[in-house]
């Protein structure tokens, strides 16, 4: 029996080809068919089960595929959700950012108009008064020029004459002193002296402009009491050395054991903040931020769940921003200097080429404790030359 006539059997519920009921179903051919079809008919061999337990069985299947289709639909609504929701974010986050830059740009702008314009205005009065000198030294020297003119004339006109009179009476009256000029010293002549104005401007403009800079490299100083007893901590403490051997130090509760670690002195709990740590030409180092509940004795494990943001150097190249999962970094320019930016209460750490100002990664998350700067130069390197020290830069204005 073909598929049409089949499929019309099972519409008037008995089978064409035997006119029994059909009771059963092929779960082969997916079909009803009678007794007949399933014990001698095409249908046999087949596995058939009665309707019933048939219909039982699919509206099962049906559920099961319910279910899944249902949890499918569930994660598309929550993940529409998700984008509508940051989609939103996106939209006033980026607006905040947008506003945030024209009042940071616009403070700037005002005061290097500020700037410009008292300089213009002490130039535009140094000319004045030096024109307005110059005017007066010009005027004085053309009246002494004029009466000199007319001392002159006298002698001109007598050098032309053989009368021997006319030139004794010419010196008798120069000689008493009636026709002298002023005995009238001449002020020193001035000129505009605009090496006052001149030398490294923008420079001098900058160092006053870091009075309104907000955040600038803060000269931070590492905890000689959470060093661990490989690292030297230098008198300024700016400065961390690894060392082959170990320091006669105490074992303090705070100091690290096993991590080469040393944490910064200044507690971060509010604002923003932003520092630099010169690493020169290191092939591996560790920088970041951490709880001040950090475990010091030890294995620590660099992750955001433990309570660490860090970045990492390893082999002069391999950058890794120590997430979850390890992030591996592509930069092109090794910096000799990495500049660590805080924002606590918009909970992000950002980590920058100091050199270029390139942003190297961005972790987000949301602090629940005071986090100190981290860092490690870790272990001496044997094979490798040169300085191995980490040093907190100092902006030296």
């Amino acid at each position: 029996m073909g598929e049409k006539g089949e499929a019309a059997c099972e519409k008037v519920g008995r089978c064409a080809e035997h006119g029994k009921k059909l009771v059963y179903f092929c779960r082969l051919e997916k079909l009803k068919v009678c007794s007949k079809c399933a014990i001698t008919g095409s249908h046999r061999g087949h596995t058939v089960v009665p309707v019933e337990e048939a219909l039982s069985e699919l509206k099962e299947l049906l559920s099961a595929r319910l279910v899944k289709l249902e949890a499918e639909s569930l994660e598309q609504t929550s993940r529409l959700g998700e984008i509508e929701h940051n989609m939103t974010a996106a939209q006033e986050e980026a607006e905040m950012l947008q506003q945030q830059v024209q009042e940071d740009f616009a403070i700037l702008r005002s005061f290097l108009d500020s700037e410009e314009k008292v300089l213009m205005e002490w130039i535009a009065t140094e000319k004045q008064h030096i024109l307005e000198e110059l005017e007066r030294l010009k005027a004085e020297c053309l009246e002494r020029a004029k009466h000199l003119s007319l001392l002159m004339d006298p002698f001109k006109a007598v050098l032309q004459s053989t009368n021997l009179s006319d030139v004794l009476k010419v010196l008798n009256i120069s000689s008493d002193g009636s026709s002298h000029p002023c005995e009238t010293a001449n002020d020193p002549v001035v000129r505009f002296e605009a090496e006052k104005f001149c030398g490294p401007l923008q420079y001098k403009v900058w160092k006053r402009m870091l009075q309104i800079i907000q955040t600038v490299p803060e000269a931070y100083t590492f905890d000689h009491l959470t060093a661990h007893p490989h690292l030297e901590i230098s008198t300024n403490r700016r400065s961390v050395i690894p060392r082959r051997e170990a320091l006669p130090v105490d074992y303090a509760n705070g100091r690290f054991d096993t991590c080469l670690c040393v944490l910064g002195t200044e507690a971060i709990s509010t604002g923003k903040h932003y520092w630099e740590v010169t690493v020169n030409k290191k092939a591996k180092w560790d920088l970041g931020v951490a709880y001040s509940s950090v475990p010091r004795h030890g294995d620590i494990f660099y992750r955001p769940s433990r309570g660490i943001w860090c970045l990492t150097l390893r082999d002069g190249y391999c950058y890794e921003a120590c997430d979850e999962h390890d992030i591996q970094l592509e930069v092109q320019h090794s910096p000799g200097r990495i500049g660590i930016y805080v924002d606590y209460e918009g909970g992000v750490v950002l980590f920058f080429d100091a050199e270029t100002m390139l942003m190297l990664h961005a972790f987000r998350t949301h602090f629940t404790d005071q986090l100190l700067p981290l860092y490690s130069p870790c272990t001496m390197e044997e094979a490798v030359p040169g300085d191995q020290r980490l040093t907190i830069f100092k902006l030296n204005v």
